[in-house]
């Protein structure tokens, strides 16, 4: 029987699944020179879309969307041919919160890299958070298609299917994910959530504790476990792990949509 949540009595609800816990880059973004380096490079050879290509995606890790997108954009400027860029723009726009043109960067990309699983789960994810889950689905969907092992993918989808209140299927896709990868501590979140909405206490509190190991002082994931222990009438461990919570830091995700 799915239990009935009550939302305002629950307030760290608010962020129940959760999309990617990497914002991951394609193996060709990747950098391994830091951003002071690669700016002598760059003073040196200036119309190199490359060298901008890799700062940009440098600044992009370290959360500096600004000066990401403006050398994504002078990599354009010197190679309009640079899909790369499109990819990296795409990605840091939204980050911005410029979510539509986000979307026309990656969809460029896509336009060019019809088989990039990796695109189309980025796209979805934006679709997501501009609430358009029937576009986020068909991208998601698209995404575990041309990559059946793509985890992130699997998760996203998880997240879709929650918030229709299809937690049988959700369990599905978020089982998919850690099996898939059993590092993805957001996956476990994900699943041990969606089977507590399920009634499913047992099962819940193994994937929260799974969770837990893989971050002890995730904010969100001690909650969950207080809430699983007072549906299963231990009142004192939730109330215990409740006031732990309360100390920890609050949860850095840095991409989410919240199920309704």
């Amino acid at each position: 029987m799915i239990r009935k949540i009550v939302f305002k009595k629950m307030m760290f609800l608010v962020f129940l699944f959760f999309n990617g816990i990497v914002l991951g880059l394609p193996a060709f973004a990747q950098q391994e020179m830091s951003i002071e380096k690669l700016t002598e490079l760059i003073d040196k050879d200036s119309n190199n879309a490359q060298l901008y290509i890799k700062r940009g995606n440098a600044y992009f890790e370290k959360n500096e969307f600004f000066d990401a997108v403006e050398d994504f954009t002078l990599a354009i400027e010197l190679d309009a041919g640079a899909d790369e860029a499109y990819f990296g723009r795409g990605l840091a726009l939204a980050r911005q919160g410029l979510i539509d043109d986000g979307i026309a960067d990656l969809s460029k990309f896509i336009s060019r890299n019809p088989q990039s699983s990796l695109a189309y789960t980025k796209r979805g994810v934006r679709y997501m958070w501009k609430q358009d889950f029937a576009n986020a689905e068909k991208d998601l969907s698209k995404a575990v298609k041309l990559d059946p092992g793509n985890a992130e993918a699997h998760d996203d989808l998880g997240v879709i299917y929650a918030r229709r209140h299809e937690y049988q299927t959700a369990i599905e896709h978020f089982s998919a994910t850690i099996k898939l990868d059993s590092s993805y501590q957001k996956g476990y979140h994900n699943l041990a959530m969606a089977q507590y909405l399920s009634g499913q206490d047992l099962n819940a509190l193994v994937n929260v504790n799974k969770a837990i190991a893989l971050n002890p002082n995730h904010k969100d994931a001690v909650l969950l476990k207080s809430e699983i222990f007072k549906a299963l009438g231990r009142i004192e461990e939730a109330a215990a792990l409740k006031e732990e919570a309360a100390f920890l830091p609050e949860t850095n995700w840095s991409e989410g949509v919240a199920v309704q």
